[in-house]
């Protein structure tokens, strides 16, 4: 008999769950145990949150399936859903998200329902030789011995292999973040570090004041919806605008960040499941083949999603796509579009997408966000199909395969992964391709012109000033904003040196995991991530040996991994699936 525990049911953990039930030998007795506080589904996508924050996936997009086996989200709204939310007496919580359609973005706990009825299907359908406990406590302690895995909660249990599917974890302040902190309770302040925003207490704010927050990605998003329905204020619809109603209780939102601008609106999808970018450049058999540098790689990815770009762009021309195409696959960009005539108002423009301020001048700033905001809702409104820069800026997210293919064969140098991929390229790829839906974006914009929002120019910074927090740009530092609340708006970053979680900080205590690090330049550069072995996602401890029996996957890998916080999606080979097969592959081999 083999005893396998699962720490964490959230979507990484069910997915690993499933794997391990479809691929169990008959002959063999598997017992395993899931451990998650908040059940199936974990805290992030919980139940019991607010209906304001949304996913950033449309429904259809979404599945926990591989292969295909089950419904993905949309499917199961339309189909199943309804008696399942009656089952638990929580359709009346969840009527409206019942009438949405395919393309629509649900609330995050409504994923979370779908989780657990995955979890209570996967029950329903066990084979004989497997059992499954699910044990709604927090896992405290883990003690490897020479025969088993020793795991504590209230109780103590015993395994021959443990998965940690752990996902997102609070950390503890770094050093600038309790300064803040100290600062605030010195001066009765209010201070929120990064944080799930679904915990912030927004009810312990200094009513009345200003509040400032830092970071403009998909948190930050989350936050304002929050407030508004804190408020109580209302978004009226005029003219496929969006107006905001005020209620009389709002307070001064003054935001910014380091590049100062919102990520980029989520295009309207126009994609059914299974339609994802295709290469025409970086397929498999390019890489296996590939030599050059990352600045290399990242270029041929924007010649991807400039390939796709002007196949919709000239289409309606009198230019021969076809043959521009293949020419512009081939050979030199110049050379092509100067040779079809190409003008400089028909070209993508790469610092238009990913610096798009970087031309203006911070007293021009409060009038260029409008416009960028306006510009960037009419671009994704156009879909994912049909717009020309709604089209590349899929292209790009979705042609992730090569960089997973770098990665895992450690191609790149350690100057490269550290300073170039997990650095400058990959701020620039979540700006672009990990915003929120469009309809956040026409909020926002709402929100500033009623005066409710005050953008800072780029290159944010803030100060302790005189018992309050200052906040400018750096650009224009005489242009400031006091304020007695400051919200960090955006997810704790990975870090095995400051997890708050408990199971993760005695195992690390204990020797049994390490911080995976780089060497640039003669400097040691840690990632925050866990140290796994590659191709088998085990542990590996701070002696430098692998932990046969401990394996680790998703969040707390960021930064070895990548993208570990997407949620899978149907009709693909998605690297979620291919993870958790590599693990229990391992598992019962």
């Amino acid at each position: 008999m083999k005893k396998i525990a699962i720490i964490g049911a959230g979507p990484y953990g069910l997915i690993v769950l499933d794997r391990l039930i479809k691929q169990s030998s008959l002959s063999e007795k598997i017992e395993i145990l899931l451990f998650d506080p908040d059940g199936p589904g974990g805290n992030i996508w919980r139940k019991d949150q607010s209906n304001q924050v949304i996913m950033n996936t449309v429904m259809q997009h979404v599945t926990l399936f591989s292969k295909d086996e089950g419904p993905n989200l949309a499917e199961w709204n339309q189909t199943v859903a309804p008696n399942y939310l009656s089952s638990l007496n929580h359709g009346e919580f969840f009527s409206e998200e019942t009438k949405l359609g395919k393309n629509d973005y649900c609330q995050r706990r409504y994923y979370g329902i779908y989780q657990c009825w995955f979890f209570d299907e996967l029950m329903k359908n066990l084979p004989a030789n497997v059992t499954v406990d699910l044990i709604e406590e927090q896992v405290i302690d883990l003690t490897v011995t020479e025969k088993e895995i020793l795991i504590k909660t209230t109780k103590n249990f015993q395994v021959d292999d443990v998965i940690l599917a752990t996902g997102h974890s609070a950390n503890y302040l770094n050093e600038t973040e309790n300064k803040q902190q100290k600062y605030a309770e010195e001066h009765n302040l209010f201070y929120q570090g990064p944080g799930n925003p679904s915990d912030t207490r927004l009810d312990q704010l200094i009513e009345g004041e200003t509040v400032i927050l830092r970071g403009l990605g998909l948190s930050f998003f989350d936050y304002i919806a929050l407030f508004v329905a804190k408020w109580g204020g209302k978004f009226i619809e005029e003219d496929n605008c969006l107006v905001y109603a005020p209620s009389g209780k709002e307070q001064l939102l003054v935001v910014g960040s380091g590049r100062g601008l919102p990520y980029h609106a989520r295009p309207n999808n126009q994609k059914k499941p299974g339609e994802d970018a295709q290469p025409q450049i970086l397929t498999e058999t390019f890489m296996e083949h590939f030599r050059g540098t990352a600045d290399n790689l990242f270029d041929l990815l924007k010649k991807e999603a400039e390939l796709v770009y002007y196949q919709k762009k000239l289409a309606n021309t009198e230019i021969d796509l076809s043959g521009f195409l293949e020419e512009y696959r081939k050979g030199e960009r110049e050379v092509v579009l100067s040779k079809y005539q190409i003008s400089d108002e028909l070209r993508l423009d790469w610092t238009e997408l990913f610096d798009p301020a970087k031309e203006i001048l911070p007293k021009d700033f409060p009038d260029f966000i409008q416009s960028y905001l306006k510009k960037d809702i009419v671009e994704a409104e156009r879909g994912n199909v049909t717009g020309p820069i709604a089209s590349a800026i899929d292209t790009y997210k979705e042609l992730q395969e090569p960089f997973n293919f770098m990665l895992d064969n450690e191609k790149f140098t350690t100057k490269e992964y550290f300073e170039d991929f997990f650095g400058s390229f990959n701020r620039n790829y979540s700006f672009l391709t990990i915003g929120a839906p469009v309809i956040r974006q026409k909020q926002l914009l709402a929100l500033i012109e009623a005066g409710v929002i005050k953008f800072l120019a780029p290159e944010m910074d803030i100060k302790r000033v005189n018992g309050e927090f200052l906040a400018y740009s750096k650009r224009n530092s005489r242009h400031s904003f006091r304020a007695k609340n400051l919200i960090e708006a955006r997810l704790p970053a990975t870090s095995l040196k400051r997890t708050k979680n408990p199971l993760v900080i005695q195992m690390r205590k204990k020797g049994y995991l390490s911080s995976h690090s780089l060497t640039v330049d003669g400097s040691e550069h840690f990632t925050g991530a866990i140290r796994v072995a590659r191709k088998t996602h085990q542990v590996i401890d701070q002696t430098g040996v692998v932990l046969q029996h401990i394996y680790c996957y998703g969040i707390p890998l960021e930064g070895l991994d990548w993208l570990n916080a997407a949620s899978p999606r149907p009709k693909s080979n998605d690297r979620v699936f291919y993870l958790a097969n590599q693990i229990v592959n391992t598992i019962y081999r």
